[in-house]
């Protein structure tokens, strides 16, 4: 039988380690990126699996109303401008100490690929989180 503290309790467990998975999956990336200098299709499966975990926590914690980040006002949006302004800048540096950026052209490539790529994603977890606070009963439809 198990009563509420019980589950409570494997669900932590569980969260910190996932928590350490994605982690260590990072530094493996980074390792095989940077150090032994490998090219991303050498590992593109280990790529897959980072991207799918990262895909499924961010869209259950949407459509849980987990992430407080669509909340209206002035601090949510300077933390959804801070996560794109970092995750571009992030991956524009991992780029350009991999040797894969040599000119204004391959920066202009990557922001056009990049905009609307973070877009679409930050869209659909709003969706998801308005429909969440829809069901709850937190905001009224509109």
């Amino acid at each position: 039988m198990k009563d509420e503290r019980i589950q409570t309790t494997v669900n932590r467990f569980a969260a910190r380690g996932f928590c350490i998975w994605w982690v260590l999956l990072i530094i493996a990336l980074d390792y095989r990126l940077w150090i032994l200098k490998q090219h991303p299709r050498e590992f593109w499966d280990i790529l897959v699996i980072f991207c799918i975990g990262a895909l499924y926590v961010s869209i259950a914690s949407a459509n849980k109303g987990v992430l407080g980040i669509f909340d209206h006002g002035l601090k949510s949006r300077s933390l959804i401008i801070g996560i794109v302004a970092g995750a571009m800048i992030g991956s524009f540096i991992s780029l350009f100490i991999a040797g894969q950026m040599h000119s204004v052209v391959d920066v202009g490539a990557f922001l056009i690929g990049f905009l609307p790529g973070i877009g679409l994603a930050i869209g659909i977890l709003y969706f998801l989180n308005r429909r969440w606070k829809g069901k709850e009963g937190i905001e009224d439809e509109k």
